[in-house]
């Protein structure tokens, strides 16, 4: 069970979870290929003492750059935004979305060509958070229009009783 879905309060729903950008995954499997690829042709060259070490650089490349991505959740309930990080010890950022007045979306030409961004929200009397490196940083930024819309509108009122 994920920290969002464990936090989660008795009249609280995750409406959203965001993710870290594709370009990561395919960075920390590109590493790893590449290396084992390496080792091959080494072990293949006559070159069997030095195989494992290109093996071993990445593997541990592939780690770090797959680990916040595995350790990492970024979630839009219906009423805070949750950030979490961390494997071994647990650092949260949260904010109730009644209490955002900014929601700040920086994208580059690249991150707009391969759809990645960061989301920047400033709220009242509270720390600002910056979320990391987002994939759809718009759909984050949609997702907490939504909830705040939704939380925003009042309750429609029951017709009068007429009798």
């Amino acid at each position: 069970m994920t920290y969002i879905n464990q936090s989660l309060g008795r009249n609280e729903s995750l409406h959203y979870k965001a993710h870290l950008p594709t370009v990561r995954h395919v960075a920390g499997w590109g590493v790893l290929i590449l290396s084992v690829i390496t080792s091959l042709a080494a072990a293949v060259g006559n070159f069997e003492w030095i195989a494992v070490v290109p093996a071993v650089v990445g593997m541990g490349l592939f780690v770090v750059i797959m680990l916040p991505v595995w350790t990492t959740e970024i979630g839009v309930t219906t009423q805070r935004l949750v950030y979490k990080r961390g494997l071994l010890q647990r650092a949260t950022k949260e904010l109730q979305l009644r209490a955002i007045e900014e929601v700040n979306l920086k994208q580059g030409l690249l991150g707009r060509l391969l759809n990645y961004g960061n989301v920047e929200l400033h709220g009242t009397g509270v720390d600002d958070i910056r979320l990391p490196t987002l994939g759809d940083p718009i759909a984050v930024q949609r997702a907490m229009q939504e909830v705040i819309g939704a939380v925003s509108q009042p309750s429609p009122m029951p017709p009068p009783n007429v009798g």
